[in-house]
Parts: structure tokens; sequence; C-alpha cells
């Protein structure tokens, strides 16, 4: 989220929906590791400085030697080491986090967090701060990474976050001794992963630093958000199966092609539109383009996760869970614990063979695309067994009672003295056995509808697939159906 610049756009969002805001910008990027030497080169000439006027006198013999200080003009102005300085205070690094905020309220950044506290300002800042860009100055060990000292080649290691944990302390120390009312106090709006910050300083402030809320990406995205995200992507397929055009049938196949894409990708926005770019709904080619798109992805996903305990998730997640969570390898997923598909899916380059799954990885797939015909098709399978029971008591070969007390498993009791609207709750098992035994005789084609949701109900109840040539034929008998209901 960070890297696809989704994570900034959250923050964006989030701080400048407030009038009084503060938006610390970000420090200066440290060199990359390959940069290094360039990197101190450059440092080294901007480090040095020349006054002619103020070069130190040399008393030395004049006995005919000519003795070279290195001090030779060539037409150049001398160049003399600049005196060190020691490190006095928070003015001495420009790029702090304090002093980037002081900037940003044009003091000083030992004056920062006074401003922010002043009483009667009549200001209520929130102050932003994007912790994943809190890199800082490595010289001055604030920031977070690592830097080589001179002369010693040590190396030393910044506190994780130790800027955004300071800030939090020097301003909930402050609240406290100014004793500002709850609707006077300044906010921070800190966004950070979980590697930006010290370890324990979340459950910190969930515990009271500050009166600090602390909320997690976690269950964050639902599945109204993902089908969302893919809308506009299926909306302009074209229809290039090759059937007739039928409206009512393309709705049902597009439901289900949508519902597979949210169920297999879950949350992970960036995957389920590349699946739903790639896929072209068939049931056979869904593992392997899967595999390919997950190939497709920024960032690899990791290849383990922890054992799930439970299924149900929690408001956050929990210690056992957070490096993984991190990782993206599980997620809160409506309300449960849903480890990402990269975790168990192989991940097919497009120039390489797409390796057979294994048992679990088909089993794994097989569940997620039952659950998301399950729940596209079980309203449609439902309103036609409805239909079809109005329809067939026009067809009867018996009275209605005795046919819903012979074929009825069991009857509702409150409507045990009305046998009709009791046959109207007849299930399409219970209708097709009542029709081969000769008690109903069903048209041709409403028998066949009613063998095919018989199927389609028993594949669906033991969480299997329905393969492409069965969910075809299902969708266009059940657009026929509304044809000759209405």
């Amino acid at each position: 989220m960070v890297e696809s610049g989704l994570a900034d756009e959250l923050y964006r969002e989030a701080l400048f929906g407030h009038p009084v805001r503060v938006d610390v910008p970000a420090p200066p990027s440290a060199p990359t590791p390959g940069a290094e030497a360039d990197g101190e080169a450059e440092q080294e000439e901007d480090d040095w400085w020349a006054d002619t006027d103020e070069l130190p006198y040399l008393d030395l013999p004049d006995d005919g030697f000519d003795l070279d200080l290195g001090w030779a003009f060539d037409g150049r102005r001398p160049r003399v080491p600049a005196p060190r300085k020691e490190t006095t205070g928070l003015r001495d690094d420009p790029h702090s986090l304090l002093a980037r905020l002081g900037k940003e309220l044009s003091v000083d950044p030992d004056e920062a967090i006074a401003t922010l506290l002043a009483p009667g300002s009549g200001r209520r800042p929130v102050v932003g701060i994007r912790a994943w860009a809190e890199t800082e100055d490595l010289r001055t060990g604030t920031g977070t990474g690592t830097a080589v000292d001179a002369g010693t080649a040590r190396t030393r290691t910044a506190p994780r976050g130790a800027a955004v944990e300071r800030l939090f302390r020097l301003l909930a120390a402050g609240v406290k001794d100014s004793g500002l009312p709850p609707g006077e106090r300044p906010r921070l709006l800190v966004v950070a992963r979980l590697r930006d910050l010290p370890e324990s300083l979340p459950d910190e402030l969930r515990h009271g630093l500050g009166d600090t809320t602390v909320h997690w990406w976690w269950g964050a995205l639902g599945r109204l958000d993902t089908a969302t995200a893919i809308a506009s992507i299926l909306d302009r397929g074209s229809d290039t199966s090759g059937r007739d055009h039928d409206p009512l049938a393309e709705r049902i196949r597009r439901a289900i092609r949508s519902e597979t894409v949210v169920e297999v990708c879950g949350p992970d926005l960036e995957l389920a539109r590349l699946l739903a770019l790639e896929w072209d709904g068939a049931q056979h080619t869904l593992g392997t383009t899967l595999g390919r798109c997950l190939a497709r992805l920024s960032d690899p996903f990791p290849t383990d996760c922890p054992p799930l305990r439970r299924i149900g998730a929690l408001l956050r997640p929990g210690a056992e869970l957070r490096p993984a969570w991190a990782k993206g390898a599980v997620v809160s997923w409506e309300g449960r614990l849903r480890v990402h598909v990269g975790v168990w899916h192989p991940a097919t380059p497009g120039d390489g063979p797409a390796p057979v799954p294994d048992g679990d990885i088909r089993a794994r797939l097989t569940a997620l695309v039952s659950q998301a015909q399950q729940r596209v098709l079980s309203p449609w399978i439902e309103e036609a067994r409805q239909r079809l029971a109005v329809r067939a008591l026009a067809h009867l070969n018996r009275p209605v009672a005795t046919l819903v007390a012979d074929y009825a498993d069991r009857p509702p009791a409150y409507l045990r003295n009305d046998p009709e609207r009791a046959f109207l709750e007849l299930q399409v098992g219970e209708l097709l056995r009542a029709h081969v035994s000769g008690a109903l005789a069903l048209p041709p084609r409403d028998a066949g509808l009613l063998r095919l949701l018989v199927t389609t109900r028993n594949v669906l109840a033991h969480r299997s697939v329905l393969y492409d040539r069965t969910l075809d034929e299902l969708c266009a008998e059940l657009s026929q159906a509304d044809l000759r209901a209405s």
C-alpha cells in the first residue's frame, strides 16, 4: 500500500478532512547503499570552506627550501577543513521530525510543542505524520535505519520510529502539564506500518498514553469494496463466448464471475483487478490465470503463515499474527481470519509451465469458487422453485392434500389445515419425486428445469463446483423460465 501510493492517498483523505491541520513533510531521502561512496564525496565537498583572510600564520625558517604544505593557490581559493560542531540540541538537526514540524509552525524546533499547546490560540490542529517516511538524518541516530561511523566503520542501528515515539511522549507530557481541556488539545494523526514504530508502542498507546486511539488496517475492506473495484472492469468486457446474446443469462454469468474474483482475492484489490482483467470466466482456466496474476504482483507474498487457532477475527491482529499480517499473509475478511491466496497457491510466471496443483490447492480453490456460486445462485434457485411450485398446481394428478402428505419430508405444522400453501413450500427434490412417481405431470421444459435445479443444489450443498457446461445450461434455463413465468 505504501509503494503503490494507496497509503498516502488514505492519509491525505483522513488529514485533509480537518480544517486546521499541519502536514509534516517527509525528510530528504537518505542515500541508497549503492550510492554511498558518491554521497560521502558530496558531503565532504559540502563541509569545506575557505577564507584567505583567516589562514593561519606559520613562523617557518627561511633556509632556501620550498616547503609544500598543500596550500598552493594555483588560481584557486585555498580549501581548509571546516571546524567541527558538537550536537547540542534540536536546532542542530534541520531534518529531524521536530525541526520539520517547527518549520511548518514557523517556530524553532524546541518551540514546536509549546506552540501547539499555547492556550487561547484558537487552534486545535491535527498534525499529520507519515511514519514510513520518517528516515531523518542518519548521522543523528534519530531516524529509522543504520549509519556508518566515520573512521571506525562500525554500524549504528537507530531505533524504529524513535522520532515519532518521542513526539508522542513530548506532546502527551505537555498536554498533561498544561491542563488543556480535551476540546483545545492538539491531535496527532500518525499513519504507520508495523515496522515503522517501536514494537510495544501501539499497545502502549491503546492503553492510555496521550488518550490515543489505535486504528488497525484490519477488516477495513469488505466484500463490497472488492466488488466495486472490479465492477468497471467486468462491465467493459465484451461477450466473446459465441453464444446468442441473452441479457438475463449474461447478467447471471457476470455476477458469478464477479463473486468468484471477490471470493478468491478477498481484500487484495490489486490482485482482484488483475484477475478480473485476465480471467475469461471459465472454471477450467481459473487456476492457471490466478497463478499468472500472482506472479505479476508488485510484492511477492510469503510462503508460510502461522496456523490459525480460530476462525473468527477480533478487533485487531493478535501478537502471534502481527508479523504475518504486516506481510499481507493473513487479514480480517468479513469478520473472519483469512489467509491470502498467495500463501497457498503457487505463482506462475507467464513464460513458464503451469505447475500441476496438488490436492490441497485444488480443494481450497474449489471451496472458494463453490461459495461464490452459492452466494449468487441460491436466490435464483429459490425463486425458480417458487414459480415451478405455483405452475405445478395446475398439473396435479392427485389431491393436493394427498400429495403433500406423501412427498413432504417435513410439512410445516402451521400449514396443516392449508394443504395448498403447504404444497408451495415443497423443495425441489420433493417436487421431482412427485413428478417421477406420476403424482405430478410437469411440462417437459419445467421438468428439465426442475432436474437442473436439483442437480445444482446437490452440487453446491457438498461444496463442489458447477462445471462450465452445467452453469451455462442453468443460466439459460433460468432466463427462459423467467420468460415463461411472465
